[in-house]
């Protein structure tokens, strides 16, 4: 019902002929297509042409504010004027309508816009603090410090209330659990962290099985490459989160659930150089030393970080043993 609704909202338009109609279908259509290609800057000319049309067009406004966030920097960077005019369209967006009413490519890029800002208002706060330990008088520096922290939870927070519609609607659960973990990440929130890690892997396996059917099910080899390179994809992005889980675990000493992971990434990608020397430390933890010595000899065989890395000095330790 939803979803006929937004047709008749993107459809419906009494100010403009049928011409024009069709017109602003097709700068839609276009649109989305060169921003599902990746070709950002013609996806933003046709959404600037179809907005000349209509300024007020719904899935246009979102897709600029996305496209723009898209083409923004780092959270940690110094120019921040693109997420800045991302956050302000997807603000506007956003505030059209009560955010159950939303749908996905609205509330996905807005959250994610909110995320980065809270990620550079906390990138600020490190900033601050290490110009005030530098300062003669670092009290003010320090106060707005305190400010710019308190911004970026902020943020982050109303990030993860816009998450959480979608996750209680049951929509891009995938990506909104991976966005729902690093916000508590960032908040320092660890059984938030490891509750969205988990609730991202289990979605993860879904997205992947579903994957997999198309692979088997299609006789198109261009369908069929399509679909495995999705599928690598997405193990690659569930091996990022489980090696972010996996350190998470060692760094409080729960070796056993570090290990499970680091099985898995390692299974995943028999190449990853560091993650044997990750999973040779807790394997030491453990007391597995032989398997231990044998994760760092396939470390050092691997690695191209220098005699003087920590890594490699801690490996060679471990293997004279």
């Amino acid at each position: 019902m939803r979803h006929a609704a937004l047709l008749l909202l993107l459809a419906s338009c009494s100010s403009l002929d049928h011409e024009q109609q069709q017109l602003l279908a097709s700068h839609q259509r276009n649109a989305k297509y060169y921003f599902e290609g990746g070709r950002l800057e013609q996806a933003l000319d046709q959404v600037d042409r179809g907005l000349a049309i209509d300024p007020d067009d719904y899935q246009l406004q979102a897709l600029r504010g996305t496209v723009l966030l898209r083409q923004s920097g780092s959270a940690l960077s110094t120019d921040h004027r693109l997420l800045d005019e991302a956050t302000r369209t997807l603000a506007q967006v956003y505030a059209r309508r009560a955010p159950a009413r939303h749908e996905p490519f609205v509330l996905l890029p807005y959250a994610m816009a909110l995320q980065k800002q809270g990620r550079r208002r906390l990138g600020e706060e490190v900033r601050l603090r290490g110009q005030a330990s530098r300062a003669p008088d670092g009290a003010e520096l320090l106060q707005t410090a305190d400010e710019r922290r308190a911004e970026g939870q902020k943020l982050l927070l109303e990030a993860k209330g816009v998450l959480d519609v979608l996750i209680a609607r049951g929509e891009v659960l995938r990506l909104a659990w991976s966005h729902q973990l690093q916000i508590a990440q960032d908040l320092g929130d660890d059984l938030a962290f490891v509750a969205a890690a988990n609730s991202y892997l289990t979605q993860a396996a879904t997205d992947q099985q579903t994957v997999k059917r198309e692979v088997e099910r299609t006789l198109v080899p261009a369908y069929e490459t399509e679909q495995v390179q999705r599928l690598r994809a997405l193990e690659n992005e569930e091996l990022e989160v489980r090696a972010l889980l996996a350190d998470h675990h060692y760094n409080r000493k729960q070796h056993d659930q570090a290990l499970v992971q680091l099985n898995r990434v390692l299974e995943l990608d028999p190449k990853r150089s560091v993650d044997y020397y990750n999973r040779g430390r807790v394997l030491m933890e453990l007391k597995r030393t032989e398997e231990a010595k044998a994760d760092f000899r396939k470390f050092l065989a691997t690695s191209n970080l220098p005699p003087s890395s920590d890594k490699v000095t801690l490996a060679m330790k471990a293997l004279d043993q």
